[in-house]
């Protein structure tokens, strides 16, 4: 579990132009020349340091266009955010001499926004020509670097029923952190609601066989949803992003600033199902412009939610950051102690949340009912070891 501190992200939106014109693009309207000035933003880093912020988000439009976005990234490193996240579609990650320099600049994590696994209709949702190869290569170049790797699939009618595929797909090629977004009917998404728009009800099957891929994958709790109501994630509820605080402020180009939770429920509405549904005071409810495109219909409330499950049985072991981040450290300090691990953590990104011993002692029991990590207790202190030679367990990396 992360405090209260470590769990609190500032997210700057830097810029609206972008180098894709996604057909999904909920910022299709925003004005493309707003970029925010350089020294606003050292003044926003600098005073959500001070206001206690410990996590550091930059997105845009397309943040990695920006030509001054090592200089950004360095100063939120400089200031002392050891998480630095960008969200990007990854073209420009192409360039491996600019991946390498993000990760000396201080990037931490790298947030990808893949459609599918399949070129030609990626490139066809996004706009670009050759996007989705550039990307991987990107995903590639990062892997390498040990950078921190998360991927945001955004569904609609072309992808839904492939979600399962598409999960497995990315996986195997490093990722192990899932955010499955459902759209919001804005921007240029509702321009194209016709050809891209889905159903919350027709994708719920989907969903449920994602996390199963997970589930099965070894990594229950690593993939989410964002925008979509926890009844249709039928004893999965808890993966529904927004039962809980968001512990996330936003400031945009122009300055405007916006405390998610304090805004969450403004585009939410709430129907007859939510009346008798379990996590009626929790759940936020249905975003209005769904509601206003596909009704009601296929809401079922929940009459007693479930949580996400334990590993299933599966076939190729895969690691989450935190339990990567572990086995590099018990490479480098074999039989480590907790609080040997929580500092030796301080020097790799991998690491997302080892702010405290919880975070350790789950991520050692993960690691040894995967048959990779031994422990041992003695005169009330846990010590951990890699069960296999480091070569082996490279191979999951």
């Amino acid at each position: 579990m992360r405090s209260p501190e470590t769990g609190r992200c500032y997210e700057l939106i830097l810029n609206y132009n972008c180098n894709a014109r996604c057909r999904f693009c909920s910022q299709g309207d925003f004005d493309k020349s707003l970029n925010a000035p350089f020294e606003d933003i050292a003044r926003n880093i600098y005073s959500a340091y001070r206001d206690g912020y410990r996590r550091l988000g930059l997105t845009g439009g397309e943040p990695l266009i920006r030509p001054d976005i090592l200089k950004v990234i360095a100063l939120g490193k400089s200031v002392g955010f050891r998480f630095i996240r960008v969200q990007t579609n990854g073209i420009a990650l192409a360039d491996p001499a600019f991946c390498r320099a993000l990760a000396r600049a201080g990037l931490t994590f790298c947030k990808f926004s893949f459609t599918t696994d399949r070129a030609a209709e990626h490139d066809r949702l996004v706009g670009v020509p050759g996007a989705l190869n550039k990307a991987l290569a990107g995903l590639e170049n990062l892997r390498k670097l040990k950078l921190r790797l998360g991927t945001n699939i955004l569904v609609n009618r072309r992808n839904y029923a492939r979600l399962p595929e598409i999960v497995k797909f990315y996986l195997g090629r490093g990722i192990t952190n899932f955010v499955v977004i459902y759209p919001v009917y804005i921007g240029a998404m509702a321009d194209n609601c016709k050809k891209l728009g889905v159903r919350l009800s027709d994708c719920e099957p989907y969903f449920a066989e994602a996390v199963r891929v997970m589930e099965a994958a070894g990594l229950p709790g690593e993939i989410l949803f964002l925008n979509t109501p926890p009844c249709f994630l039928r004893g999965r509820e808890s993966l529904a992003i927004g039962l809980d605080l968001f512990n996330t402020v936003v400031t945009d180009p122009a300055g405007g600033r916006t405390d998610l939770d304090a805004n969450a429920a403004a585009s939410r509405v709430k129907g007859p199902p939510c009346r008798r549904c379990a996590l009626a005071k929790k759940c936020r409810g249905a975003d209005t412009h769904y509601i206003e495109r596909f009704g009601w219909r296929g809401f079922v409330p929940v009459a007693r939610p479930g949580g996400e499950k334990k590993a299933g049985p599966g076939g190729r072991i895969y690691l989450s950051d935190n339990e990567r981040c572990m086995v590099e450290i018990l490479r480098r300090k074999p039989g480590a102690s907790t609080r040997e691990v929580l500092a030796l953590s301080r020097d790799i990104v991998l690491c997302r949340d080892c702010s405290d011993g919880n975070a350790v002692l789950t991520s050692a029991s993960s690691l040894a009912a995967k048959g990779l990590v031994t422990s041992s207790f003695t005169r009330g202190v846990y010590r951990w070891s890699l069960a296999k030679p480091y070569s082996e367990i490279k191979k999951l990396l």
